[in-house]
Order: structure tokens, then sequence, then C-alpha cells
């Protein structure tokens, strides 16, 4: 019994409490049992290459997560393995390409520069909300060439309801029926990303984004094309990531700013370098991508410890990047970490917030400019008060949300 117990703590409690308290008794790499479920905890960076580079092949993406979010996201990018994998990603990288994404920039800036301006004085607002909602016109805009910004508010809702069921499915720890994912919030979405697909084959234009590249792509020893049921999985894919991960870094960088007026002062002065700092230490304290899960598929070991069939190994950025080990003053802001001279020093795999080896994140140069835009824009024009001093407590989803948002008073600054 006490394995069954063990389990419905893990599962049902706080996921970040439970990722601490294995690092507490497994400083490198060892093993903890739920249950039925084996976990194998890699807690330092130098074992990390085993797992992501060196022995790839004896491993897939966690079997939890690929199983519940496939309403979502189908077979897209994120789920698929193997040789469908590699195929998809190399057909998505072009829209990806550096010289394609710097030429998203001015639409970066202008959905920035337009969203502050509509902040008034004084005015109370969720600042990460309004994030959800700038990330999301500028992937529409980007990827898909298309105005989302009236619907955005509904989409990212329906987006939330749907990660909310994912991870309530995933503490599900016995075998029970399982529910249905929101059939009204998934409608909205595959309408709105086939209505995009229908309409771009209708009109036969090659406009050059992300969705062209999907619709003109075909196979090059069958010359088939995707299928549009193949289409949406790659774009609902990219969308949904394309703008959550950017919304949440974006959401932790102005809580760390409100709560270090000194640091929101040097962005002001010192603009675009010092924002892509801020960015990236917002990602070391707060990573929107803060575990990562992969199922051993055969017998085999990491750093000479042996990993067993379908065990599930973790690797934890949300533990890495507050290790005492390899951060100085782990819980500090300090944006500094990231000078090119002091950055050049972590060990590799220290940082990891876009993961790593085959399946890094392919939109990681895209969100890190999208970032360094947003905060260098905004920046100047407003400063932001939180409306609580009490830390905001964290919310887990398929990314690290802050609970109940980040709420804040807009102080407009004189131009």
């Amino acid at each position: 019994m006490p394995g069954v117990f063990q389990t419905i703590r893990a599962l049902l409690g706080n996921r970040i409490r439970m990722l601490e308290e294995l690092s507490a008794e497994i400083p490198r790499i060892g093993r903890a049992n739920f249950g039925r479920v084996n976990v194998v905890l890699v807690n330092t960076p130098e074992l990390v290459p085993e797992v992501l580079i060196e022995r790839a092949h004896d491993f897939q993406k966690g079997p939890v997560l690929r199983t519940f979010s496939r309403p979502l996201l189908g077979n897209g990018l994120l789920n698929s393995e193997g040789e469908q994998h590699r195929e998809r990603r190399k057909l998505v990288a072009p829209a990806f390409a550096h010289q394609r994404v710097s030429k998203y920039a001015a639409v970066m800036s202008e959905h920035a520069s337009a969203t502050q301006s509509g902040w008034r004085d004084g005015e109370r607002i969720d600042v990460g909300q309004a994030m959800m909602r700038l990330t999301l016109g500028i992937v529409g805009r980007t990827l898909f060439d298309v105005d989302l910004l009236d619907r955005a508010d509904t989409l990212g809702r329906d987006i939330t309801t749907l990660q909310t069921w994912v991870v309530r499915q995933m503490r599900v720890p016995f075998r029970i029926p399982r529910m249905r994912a929101p059939a009204g919030a998934l409608a909205r979405l595959n309408e709105t990303i086939y209505r995009l697909i229908h309409d771009r084959r209708a009109s036969g234009i090659d406009k050059g984004d992300l969705l062209s590249m999907l619709l003109l792509s075909k196979d090059e020893e069958t010359g088939q094309h995707l299928t549009d049921e193949e289409v949406r999985d790659e774009a609902m894919t990219l969308f949904v990531a394309g703008h959550e991960t950017t919304a949440q870094a974006m959401a932790w960088s102005w809580y760390l700013l409100a709560q270090h007026p000194e640091h929101f002062e040097r962005l002001r002065n010192e603009g675009m370098i010092y924002a892509l700092q801020v960015m990236k230490e917002s990602m070391r304290l707060y990573p929107p991508a803060f575990v990562m899960a992969r199922s051993a598929l055969r017998d085999t070991s990491i750093g000479g410890f042996p990993v067993r069939k379908d065990e599930i190994v973790l690797i934890a950025p949300w533990l890495l990047h507050r290790d005492p080990r390899l951060f100085d003053a782990p819980m500090r802001f300090d944006p500094d970490r990231f000078l090119p001279e002091r950055e050049a020093t972590l060990p590799r795999f220290a940082y990891m917030p876009f993961g790593g080896g085959k399946r890094i994140c392919i939109g990681n140069q895209f969100a890190l400019m999208e970032g360094q835009i947003i905060l260098s824009t905004i920046a100047p024009h407003v400063s932001m008060e939180l409306v609580s001093q009490r830390p905001i407590e964290l919310q887990p989803f398929i990314t690290l949300r802050p609970k109940g948002g980040v709420n804040v008073n807009v102080r407009r600054l004189e131009e």
C-alpha cells in the first residue's frame, strides 16, 4: 500500500515540490518508485547528453504527455517519433531559418507597440494574459499570415482549457474510463486551423510562410502532399507551442522586473542586448518547459546506472537551473549571468530552457528574438507595480504558468 499512497501523493500533489523532494534524495542519478511506475531522475548536466544525444535511440517521449496531448496536438512535431519526426522537422525547419526569423522582427515590434499603447495610466492588468494575447497575434501573422487578434482571448481560453484537461488526465493514477477532451474548446481550435488550411488551399497562393510550406511540401519518393489532417497537426503544434513558451517567459520576466525596478531601468536604458539577458535569466528561474520525460524503449544505462525498459527518465530544468553547484546564489535575479563571457563558462546542459539534442525546440531563435523585441519595445513606455507583494504561486501545466496571472498597475512614462 505505501507505493499506492506515494503514487497518489505524487500525481495529485504539487509536481514542482515532488521534483524538489526527489532532488534532495538524488543528487546525481537515481530511481524512485511510484507504485507501478519507476522514475529515474537525471540530476546533473554531464549525464543529460547520454539521454538526449548519445543514447537518444534508446528513448522516446514520455508516454503520459504524448498520450493525453494527442487530441490537441495530434501526431505533429511534438508527438511524432523516429523517421516521421525527422522528416517533419526537416519540413518545418525553413520557416525558422535565421534569415526568415529576422524578417519577423517588424511584425513583432508592431504588435508589441500596439499592445502597450492600449494600456492607460493607472490601469490594472494581468500582464500574463496580455502576453498570451500578444504572442497569439504574432504567431498568427508570422507563421500563418492571418490576423487572430479578434479571436485571441477566446483561443487563449480554449488552449488553457485543454491544457487543464491534459494535466488532470495525467494525474489520474488508476485505470479508469478517461474523460474526453473538452469538445467546445477543441472544436473552436480545430475550426480556426482548418479554416486557415482550406482558405489557403483555395487561394493557391504561396505566401512563403509556414502554412504554405506545409501545403506545398511533398514526399520525395511518392510525390504525395500532406493531408489536411497532417497539416492540421503540424500547424496546431506550432500554433500552440509557438506562442505558449514566449508568453510564459514574458509573464515571468515582467513579474521579476516589477520586483526589481533597477533592472527595469537598465532595460529602458540598454535596450535589446539587456532584454535578451533579462529573458534568459527569467527562463532560468522560471523555465516554461520545467521538466522533460523520456520512456526507455529497451534496457539501457545512463552514466553506468541501469535503466530498465519502460522506465521513465526525468530531466528537470527547474532543478538544474536552480542548482547552487551550477549557479552562484541561484535564487537571485541577475541578468548579468547571461553576459556573453559569463554564459560561455556555464557547463553544457546546465541551462536548457528549450531542451536539447535532436528534439531541441525548433522555434528557440524565434522565441528569443520575440521576447527580446517585446521587452525592449514595451519597457520604455511603462513601469509596472505588482498589485500584491505576496509571491505568485506556480501553476505547472504543460508549461510553467503563474497561478492567477501577473496582476500589475501600469504607470505610463512621459514620452
